[in-house]
């Protein structure tokens, strides 16, 4: 049988407590553990002007890796919590520049729903031409 936690036994360093286990949040319905990776987008990438870095998660829906790009950490741990309702459990920085691995408590349900792509193709738009208006939108108030 092992030592107990925080006994050394022949002049060895005692043991670690054991860490707890997050809680997961008090959420109505069956939970989901989202673990998105990010890391530092190259210079020879193709992105959205004035994104640092990209998320990676599985998507159980899409049944493909979902990849996206954000400007900070800070802006997608933001979208993440606030926008898509799921709740940081934990994260942690790994070795790579703006590297991070954070785990998620997301429900099934936001799985389930459409994705913004299939939102605005319902109503007979694209990311692109909601790009488009916005550009416009930009340029009307520079320009007035």
């Amino acid at each position: 049988m092992g030592d107990p936690v925080g006994q050394a036994s022949h002049g060895e360093a005692p043991l670690p407590a054991p860490a707890e286990a997050p809680a997961l949040a008090d959420r109505p319905g069956r939970p989901h553990l989202v673990v998105v990776t990010t890391r530092a987008l190259s210079a020879n990438e193709s992105t959205t002007p004035g994104a640092a870095l990209r998320t990676r998660f599985w998507h159980p829906r899409d049944r493909r890796w979902s990849e996206n790009d954000f400007e900070s950490l800070e802006h997608a741990r933001r979208l993440f919590v606030e926008e898509s309702g799921w709740v940081l459990l934990q994260e942690q920085m790994l070795d790579a520049p703006l590297a991070y691995e954070l785990i998620f408590e997301a429900q099934r349900v936001d799985f389930a729903r459409p994705s913004q792509e299939q939102i605005l193709r319902d109503v007979g738009l694209t990311p692109e031409s909601v790009n488009r208006m916005l550009e416009q939108v930009d340029r009307g108030r520079r320009d007035g």
